[in-house]
């Protein structure tokens, strides 16, 4: 007797649903199956009862009251099955069946076996809800399933959400399997006190099996119709992703749009790799008035764009990096806008460390910097570097000595002469001691006490002539007090005649060796001043701001942190953060301050409180106490049932000159093992909330 048919009922009712949109979903607040699955049985192992059975000579067999068609995972009641064996068709009537692993169930007037890989079904009804509960279920007059070429198709399709009818579909097709197919994606929309409120329809276009594209038509209530765009493209070696925004403005009485282009490719076998980066944008506000389509680029004030071409060896590292900006902001003066590099070349060494712990590298720069009514020209830098290092569980000991050599060459430099040499020896020693002791309760902590001594002498040169390329002064932080250069870049290296004493401790559990918590503090004496500047002036103190650091970790659910900086000269604390991160059973809190030389001074307080099992409130407070106004504040509620949930949020964001404040409303409706109306409020949350975990 041929069964074939039989094992294939629970692969044909499966591609009821898009396996793509498919998550691994959460059906904790489900009811057990109103049937009781065999779970010794295998999966390739079927059951078919019925009332009566007949089989006849033209091998037909027909299956009457009460049928039960069961697998570990499936089950299918009928009224009358009937099977053609010949031809592996058939036809079932009045059907209800039950998908364990989708938590799956629905019912169908007819369902017919075409052959091996279709079926068609008619007046079906589907839905992932408990049994006796349609919170969510949609219905269709007809529905063919072909798995060979992973297509569903279907007419007249109703869903239904509470009872009312949410969409209709005369026909559309879907995929049942990983195969991608083109079709209309999830909507997304937002509400706006602004002129944001705006729905989107995604559409996606299958062009070939290495190239697709989305178009995205997003009408603003008050802008009007923004039309974007995503092409993607994948070949053996290379890959990339063109991105077009256009919007005719009905608010600021322009054209508006944005374009992006990122390529990447890689040849491993020949250590090759290379980037590409282009992206213009039409004005500075463009990103923060379409932040639902541009989300994290809202405060972008230069368009990085760049072509860099890389080559890894075993000993040698290079790079070839040609890099340019759009300035979006076009107020701000040129002098404050970064340099072209046109082009940069680095080729540094890797080379290992000798058994007797000596260590020598290479450093290789030459680049030529571009910009507008500026100095322009080039900068030739080698560094040579030779280390040693000592260490043991209980010290460790790091002499280091370079030297720079850099060579620029200039146009029309207003600061002197055009041909620049600067040469610069530079020494280093880094060391430290480790002690270690048991202590805590029942002997069950291990605290060290680090101190550590960082030496730096760097002889002074000139170097006023030479311009401000890339370089800045570094901030005052724990890890730039133990680097041998203030500056950043190499236009400027600080003289220096310096020691840098830190101190650390930290305590461990003995147990599991987890660090519990480290504090660390760090202050730079200075033996004499320092005269290389970027046009501060020279720096005569005899000590830096003194840094303090404290970590806690007392366990996997609490995490404290607190940064002081106090200012020797003025005699006070110029910076000051604490944050305190608890999150357990699904609780999180967070609690953070922010105090930088009276300029910053914000506060805030985020909670994410589950009240039950199907309720969670998410809330954030963050204040600037020196505009008196909110940074950002949020609430939320969300609702999760066995089936469904809904994400409501609200949100007050004021802007950067905290002048104005404007409030969004935010919905995200997800029918479990259907489809999520957009992912804005999940998104929105885990970078709002340190420790937000979406639950469905």
């Amino acid at each position: 007797m041929n069964y074939l048919c039989f094992l294939l009922l629970p692969a044909l009712l499966a591609g009821l649903l898009p396996t793509v949109l498919l998550a691994d979903e959460n059906w904790g607040l489900c009811s057990a199956p109103n049937y009781s699955f065999n779970a010794t049985q295998d999966d390739d192992q079927t059951r078919v009862e019925a009332d009566r059975m007949q089989s006849d000579a033209s091998n037909i067999l027909d299956f009457t009251g009460n049928v039960v068609f069961e697998r570990s995972d499936f089950r299918l009641t009928a009224e009358h099955l009937s099977f053609d064996q010949n031809n592996n068709s058939g036809v079932i009537y009045t059907s209800e069946f039950e998908m364990r692993g989708r938590h799956g169930r629905g019912s169908a007037d007819r369902i017919e076996i075409l052959d091996e890989s279709r079926s068609r079904f008619d007046n079906i009804l589907y839905t992932a809800c408990d049994p006796g509960e349609r919170d969510w279920h949609f219905t269709g007059d007809q529905l063919e399933i072909d798995d060979e070429r992973g297509l569903g198709t279907a007419w007249h399709t109703v869903l239904y959400f509470q009872g009312v009818p949410f969409f209709y579909f005369p026909y559309f097709q879907f995929p049942i399997d990983d195969r991608r197919m083109s079709g209309m994606l999830t909507p997304s929309f937002s509400i706006s006190d602004a002129d944001n409120s705006h729905i989107a329809v995604p559409i996606y276009w299958n062009i070939a099996p290495n190239f697709d594209t989305t178009f995205t038509p997003a009408w603003y209530s008050e802008r009007g119709l923004l039309y974007q765009s995503e092409h993607r493209y994948l070949f053996q070696n290379n890959r990339g992703q063109f991105d077009f925004t256009q919007l005719d403005d009905k608010v600021e009485n322009q054209t508006r749009w944005f374009n992006k282009w990122r390529h990447n490719s890689s040849y491993k076998e020949q250590n090759l790799s290379g980037y590409l980066l282009l992206q213009e944008v039409s004005d500075k506000d463009y990103f923060s008035d379409f932040d639902s389509l541009m989300q994290g680029s809202e405060d972008i004030d230069h368009l990085d764009r760049q072509l860099l071409l890389s080559h890894s060896g075993e000993y040698w590292q290079s790079s070839l990096l040609w890099q340019n900006y759009q300035t979006v902001d076009t107020s701000i003066a040129v002098s404050s806008r970064p340099y072209q590099r046109l082009p940069r070349l680095t080729i540094n060494s890797q080379f290992p460390t000798l058994d007797n712990g000596l260590r020598f590298n290479m450093s290789n720069e030459l680049v030529r910097f571009e910009r507008e009514s500026s100095t322009t020209g080039n900068r030739a830098h080698i560094l040579p570097t030779l280390s040693w290092n000592s260490s043991d569980s209980w010290y460790f000991f790091k002499p280091q000595l370079q030297y720079a050599l850099t060579q620029y060459e200039l146009d029309n430099n207003s600061l002197g002469d055009n041909s620049i040499q600067r040469s610069l020896p530079i020494a280093s020693i880094d060391s430290g001691l480790i002690f270690e002791r048991i202590t805590g309760p029942d002997d069950g902590w291990m605290q060290t006490l680090e101190p550590r001594l960082y030496f730096v002498h760097i002889p002074y040169q000139d170097q006023s002539e030479i311009p401000d390329f890339d370089t800045a002064l570094h901030s005052d932080s724990y890890d730039n007090f133990f680097i041998t250069n203030r500056f950043s870049g190499v236009d400027r290296i600080g003289d220096a005649n310096q020691v840098t004493f830190g101190l650390g401790s930290r305590i461990y559990d003995s147990d599991t060796g987890n660090q519990l918590a480290y504090a660390r503090l760090a202050q730079i004496f200075y033996a004499e001043d320092r005269l290389v500047n970027l046009g501060e002036g020279v720096q005569q103190q005899n000590r830096s701001n003194l840094i303090a650091h404290l970590d806690i970790t007392p366990n996997a659910n609490l995490k404290i942190g607190a940064t002081l900086v106090y200012e020797e000269e003025l005699g006070k604390f110029n910076e000051q953060k604490l944050s305190v991160n608890w999150a357990s059973s699904g609780i999180v809190t967070n609690l953070e301050y922010y105090f930088e030389d009276e300029e910053l001074e914000q506060s805030l307080l985020s909670l994410v409180y589950p009240v039950n099992e199907n309720w969670t409130i998410f809330a954030k407070y963050h204040e600037s106490q020196l505009f008196d106004m909110p940074v950002e504040n949020i609430f939320g509620l969300s609702y999760e049932s066995c089936c469904w949930g809904l994400k409501i949020l609200a949100s007050e964001v004021s802007d950067d000159d905290f002048i104005e404040t404007e409030s969004s409303l935010y919905f995200e409706l997800t029918l479990k093992g259907l489809t999520q109306t957009g992912d804005k409020v999940d998104s929105y949350l885990k970078t709002a909330i340190p420790g937000y975990q979406s639950v469905f």
